[in-house]
């Protein structure tokens, strides 16, 4: 696994040479100056080229020879045109962390926005180390599941219990995930994981052609502070009927991959 950190401007000169500039989980304004102070685009992009230049991304001039290295061309490629990007967000106080995993043949990526306004793009060896990071970044339970829970219900049974673990009616929350066929053990640990996660987010499997989500899969995964975790997901349709179920960084890795190995052999 390695990690570079690149200059938006960098990107969005590299995104130039495309047929888009949006970025499946990203869209385009992450790439583009902020304010008026940031400069004109054409600055911008001039910038982008300096960088990359100084970095070793891009070789040769503007009047001859002006390549992006492999590895970069590689790095847009997954970028722009992905057969697959996972979507991890993760609630942090009021907003959102993100890391994206974009795979393109061997090129898989992960990309994330730092504080300071650079992006960190990461190589990982293979499809599993990314999920690993995924499902780690969402705060997933350590600990293997042993015979984990399993809930099987529907949008309106679950909302329901949500909304009741949300507004403290808890003894209802619970009585409502016993008739769904929990324990009062695992009710009470889903409440828990409902009302007051330590750790919580989505991560969204979306499978793209074109520069373009065709399919998503959405997991919500919701971790205690005792250290277990909970993913609802629908695992048919979006429309479909809803799964609650008791989870970890394993489980989890191994449901992903899993889910993305079938669809590769529907599709390929």
């Amino acid at each position: 696994m390695t990690t570079i950190r690149i200059h938006p401007s960098e990107l969005a000169y590299a995104f130039s040479y495309s047929s888009t500039v949006d970025v499946v989980g990203w869209g385009r304004d992450p790439f583009l100056p902020s304010t008026e102070a940031d400069g004109d685009p054409k600055e911008w992009y001039a910038n982008g080229a300096a960088r990359l230049s100084a970095a070793g991304r891009l070789t040769g001039t503007s009047d001859k020879d002006l390549n992006f290295t492999d590895e970069m061309t590689a790095d847009v490629l997954a970028l722009v045109d992905p057969v697959l990007v996972l979507l991890a967000e993760r609630k942090e106080g009021d907003g959102l962390q993100r890391l994206t995993i974009h795979m393109k043949k061997d090129t898989v990526l992960g990309m994330m926005h730092t504080p300071d306004g650079m992006f960190e793009l990461t190589h990982y060896a293979d499809l599993t180390a990314a999920v690993v990071a995924c499902v780690g970044f969402l705060g997933a339970a350590r600990a293997p599941v042993q015979a984990g829970t399993r809930i099987d219900s529907n949008q309106e049974a679950l909302q329901k219990v949500h909304q009741l673990a949300t507004t403290g009616q808890n003894e209802s929350a619970i009585a409502s995930l016993v008739e769904l066929g929990a324990t009062e053990q695992d009710a009470a640990s889903i409440l828990q994981a409902m009302a007051k996660p330590t750790a919580a987010g989505m991560l969204s499997i979306l499978y793209c052609t074109n520069n373009i989500a065709q399919t998503a899969r959405p997991y919500s995964v919701m971790t205690t502070a005792e250290d277990e975790t909970w993913i609802l997901f629908p695992p048919a349709s979006l429309e479909g009927p809803m799964v609650l179920e008791r989870s970890s960084v394993s489980a989890l890795t191994a449901r992903v991959l899993i889910e993305v190995a079938t669809w590769l052999k529907i599709t390929t």
